[in-house]
């Protein structure tokens, strides 16, 4: 879309509607041996609407999952967020509506929107970073880059309000796909075992060690258990020294003991990043 077009109202745009005798037909046609991606929308939702339909409709997406403020009353929500789904459904779109996170955190989100990336991993996913706040365009931008599996897009328009009983922007003049930049996501072994500090920290180092080699993390795993040093030595090597470098867990020495213990930060990536321990 150039800013030269007119951009389209979402009640008039049709474009990806299909009549009941086309949809008949798609569900008679088999596709043996081939992989068929559906376009998949996420949309962080705030105070808009043309900006949550124009790219959508106007992209052609399959499904579009919209994600709410999980602190709204939904009796409360904006009226317009009931029109946003009957334009996209009457455009042939799927919608998914029954997401929620708190979009004011950006942990809460990024998780979130990481996870619906990864579900539809065998998709062609955009997230839209105009849709809803700062927070989550943020949040949307690292899920993007993080996963690797997604396109930011954002949503320009040609007016901009401040009235939230309405739609904040209106006409929409271009959809744009931003660049991204590979991040790297913690490592799964140091992340395991980040998420056991934080659900039994404090912890002693020997405890750290009992867990590793009974949720077999290697080399720790396949260590002589009688080589105690050696297995302290490949904890701080292969496990901690990487949280405590990215400021995910502290130490600290009370009585005979070493113990390790989550940061507030450490605690935030696990938020963050725990969807990653749930793939196996």
């Amino acid at each position: 879309m150039t800013d030269e077009e007119p951009a389209p109202t979402p009640a008039d745009d049709r474009s990806n509607a299909t009549t009941e005798d086309e949809t008949a037909a798609d569900e008679s046609v088999s596709f043996e041996g081939l992989t068929v991606s559906d376009r998949v929308h996420i949309v962080p939702l705030g105070y808009e609407y043309e900006r949550v339909t124009v790219p959508a409709i106007r992209m052609r997406a399959d499904r579009v999952y919209l994600v709410y403020h999980e602190g709204d009353d939904p009796a409360k929500r904006p009226e317009y967020y009931a029109d946003i789904r009957e334009d996209l459904r009457a455009a042939g779109i799927a919608v998914d509506d029954d997401t929620v996170c708190n979009i004011f955190d950006l942990y809460d989100t990024l998780r979130t929107v990481a996870e619906l990336i990864q579900a539809n991993r065998e998709h062609e996913v955009y997230v839209n970073l105009a849709s809803g706040g700062k927070v989550t365009a943020i949040a949307g931008m690292i899920a993007c880059m993080v996963t690797g599996n997604a396109e930011p897009i954002y949503v320009s328009a040609a007016e901009y309000g401040q009235d939230k009983e309405v739609p904040v922007a209106k006409n929409v003049t271009s959809v744009s796909r931003l660049p991204t930049y590979p991040i790297q996501a913690p490592s799964r072994d140091p992340l395991r075992l980040l998420r056991y500090v934080v659900e039994d920290g404090p912890v002693t180092k020997q405890e750290c060690i009992e867990f590793a080699v009974g949720a077999g993390i290697d080399p720790l795993a396949g260590h002589s258990e009688d080589d105690t040093r050696g297995l302290y030595r490949l904890l701080d090597s292969h496990l901690l020294n990487s949280l405590r470098d990215d400021g995910y867990v502290e130490t600290f020495k009370k009585g005979r003991n070493k113990y390790v213990e989550a940061t507030v930060e450490g605690e935030n990536t696990l938020e963050a990043f725990a969807y990653l321990l749930d793939e196996d």
